[in-house]
């Protein structure tokens, strides 16, 4: 899933084009599609099915990488070694991300799942001003306020945590804020993360007594339905990395939403979850206070800041 922490913000402003926003439009509706095919997987156990997921996400990259002859990641990991340790951590991170989702989807849980991409931008908010000391502007500490409030609310209202929407929250934000530091591309940070899970995925099959520890599985037809979550989750990925290239960054910070969006239609509409007047209560504080960090961050978008500077230089 995409979130506005793994979007390096571009030093110039970057020309919207519309070729540009239908690859983002496509990306984003990929990601809110997943619960589709995931329901798919039900039979399998979740580990089992992240497993599947590493493997041939690890496969697919593989493939782009040798036909794009795509091996600067080696130098820089040699420059950088201990960016190998950072990878396999934040391989861990995306790898309960994909876990809780996965095991939300087939749990009849997906408004929660929803819930936790809505909050995500907000907890990545909070994770800069812990981690890097950045300062919130009024604006951002009200969006937050909302988010922790609305959690209150899950707790008093419906007596639980909402533990689903907090995992995929902070994990995500986590990720996306390793992200921001490594000096690897989103494709080759990918491959670097699943090569060195792929090990740890293969142990698991092994010992583990699931279906997929049969060997005669790995070479039966029903391989195939497993086999595709490799290019599903590289195909939106790709689409992403290439819309940055041609969507400014406030439009595609506002274009994160959708994902989170088409999941909670599909978990009302279509999967007809129950949502109540409580549960209206939560999501609207969240909405509410994305509403205000939208503002707020269009009010401050990179195009603004660049204009008034212009003209500040011209004054001069």
């Amino acid at each position: 899933m995409a979130t506005q922490d793994v979007i390096k913000k571009p030093v110039t402003p970057i020309k919207t084009t519309r070729s540009g926003i239908l690859t983002a439009l496509s990306a984003f509706f990929i990601w809110g599609i997943f619960p589709l095919y995931f329901k798919q997987l039900a039979a399998y156990d979740a580990t089992e099915i992240i497993g599947h997921r590493i493997i041939w996400t690890f496969a697919c990259l593989l493939v782009v990488l040798v036909a794009t002859k795509r091996w600067q990641w080696i130098d820089t990991l040699k420059q950088n070694p201990r960016w190998i340790a950072f990878s396999f951590i934040s391989g861990l991170i995306i790898a309960t991300n994909w876990l809780t989702y996965v095991w939300a989807v087939n749990h009849d849980r997906i408004l929660e799942a929803s819930l936790g991409y809505f909050i995500g931008p907000l907890v990545g908010v909070a994770l800069s001003m812990v981690l890097f000391k950045e300062r919130l502007r009024p604006l951002q500490w009200i969006a937050i306020g909302f988010a922790l409030l609305s959690v209150v609310i899950q707790v008093v209202m419906l007596g639980s945590l909402p533990w689903i929407s907090l995992i995929l929250a902070f994990s995500f934000s986590t990720y996306g804020t390793i992200q921001r530091q490594t000096p690897l591309t989103a494709v080759d940070a990918m491959f670097v993360e699943t090569t060195l899970l792929v090990p740890i995925c293969l142990w698991w099959f092994w010992q583990a007594d699931v279906v997929s520890s049969q060997l005669s599985f790995w070479f039966s037809p029903n391989i195939w339905l497993l086999m595709l979550a490799g290019p599903i989750t590289l195909i939106p990925l790709l689409l992403f990395n290439k819309s940055t290239k041609m969507v400014a960054f406030s439009i595609l910070s506002f274009m994160n939403y959708l994902t989170p969006t088409f999941i909670f239609f599909l978990a009302v509409f279509y999967y007809k979850e129950h949502f109540d007047l409580h549960r209206l209560a939560v999501f609207g504080l969240i909405w509410l206070g994305l509403l205000l960090f939208s503002i707020d961050l269009w009010r401050h978008r990179p195009s603004k800041a660049l204009k008034a500077k212009r003209l500040r230089e011209a004054a001069l």
